[in-house]
């Protein structure tokens, strides 16, 4: 996709309601109560229009040149680390400290496997990646079935991983997925969790009253200078103040050898005598 069409692409999503005059409100997009006095004051804290555009990439973009990218309005990128319980993808370290030295906004996301057993697919990830402050909640990426297994069963084991991860970072994960999936296997099961829906259209995603997505992945055709293939890019419901927000905060970024020492946790809120 060019810049041209790009441009084109944002002035339909003004029309379908996902971009308006002013602050983007988190709860508009979701779906949340708008009276909520805390999504009020989040939308309330910038006076500016903004849209916050963000990427994801894996192997299959190869070596990014993370100068050019950092310079193309990206805001934020979500980075594969790995996938079941056996493969790193062999980019992201690279991707992974590139992103935080260009000053973009980076999360890593995890793509399951449904007839792999649950724990050692945790343990790749939480041995593969380390969040540091300032990093975006890590990511489940849900896109495929196994004949073998009930949708009960899978949502048992995706909510296993949920909880397992979020116990290891101290910070909920955001569930990936597209909106036919969504759809079928997840609607309404995880209201405690946000969703990062793929939804290839200029109508923005559709969820359960309960349920609340923070990022749209638009297309999985975009063009952005150094990359040198088609690229998925995202869209998150909010400003940048509020991506801000969404980060891992300061005292919860940890890594897996805090997990024997909690009180490790309570360095960062006052400093030990």
């Amino acid at each position: 996709m060019t810049l041209h069409l790009l441009l084109s692409a944002c002035r339909r999503l003004a029309f379908s309601g996902l971009l308006v005059c002013g602050s983007i409100a988190v709860a508009a997009a979701t779906g949340t109560d708008n009276n909520n006095p805390k999504a009020a004051s989040a939308s309330n804290s910038s006076n500016s229009a903004a849209v916050v555009r963000g990427i994801d990439v894996s192997r299959w973009q190869k070596e990014v040149d993370w100068d050019m990218v950092s310079q193309s309005g990206v805001s934020f990128s979500f980075i594969k680390a790995t996938e079941g319980d056996y493969k790193q993808d062999p980019f992201f370290a690279r991707n992974w400290e590139e992103t935080k030295r260009h000053g973009i906004k980076r999360g890593a996301y995890h793509f399951y496997k449904p007839e792999i057993p649950v724990a050692r697919q945790v343990e790749l990830f939480t041995s593969t990646v380390t969040i540091e402050p300032g990093d975006l909640p890590p990511v489940l990426d849900l896109e495929v079935m196994d004949r073998e297994l009930t949708p009960e069963q899978l949502r048992k084991d995706v909510r296993t991983w949920l909880e397992a991860v979020t116990a290891h970072y101290g910070v909920r994960p955001i569930i990936y997925t597209g909106q036919n999936y969504y759809r079928r296997y997840l609607k309404g099961y995880f209201p405690d969790y946000h969703f990062w829906i793929a939804r290839y259209s200029d109508v923005k995603p559709d969820i359960h009253h309960t349920d609340s997505w923070m990022f749209w992945q638009f297309t999985d055709r975009g063009s952005i200078a150094g990359i040198n293939s088609a690229v998925d890019i995202n869209f998150f419901a909010g400003d940048f103040e509020q991506l801000n927000l969404l980060c891992v905060p300061e005292f919860m970024a940890h890594n897996r050898y805090d997990r024997e020492s909690p009180l490790s946790q309570l360095k960062h809120l006052q400093p030990l005598p």
